[in-house]
């Protein structure tokens, strides 16, 4: 597999994942399983993990990784 072809697979892997998980926590949200307040307390927890795990992001993977996760905590 070319150094290409493995950077998309990656992305494309890591893109579904995310949208998958967005998707099942606005599910457990739409049905009254998780409070609006839950919710954000999932997000919240997942920029946390993300800042211990950040490190030296020299390529900025995780302060982009969490401002999507800012974004998603002013959606709900």
């Amino acid at each position: 597999m070319s150094p290409e072809s493995a950077r998309l697979t990656s992305e494309a892997i890591t893109l579904s994942a995310a949208a998958v998980l967005n998707s099942l926590i606005s599910l457990l949200g739409n049905k009254g399983l998780l409070s609006p307040e839950e919710e954000r307390e999932v997000y919240r927890t997942a920029a946390e993990i993300i800042d211990e795990a950040s490190g030296d992001d020299e390529n900025g993977t995780y302060e982009l990784a969490r401002e999507l996760i800012e974004l998603r905590l002013g959606d709900i």
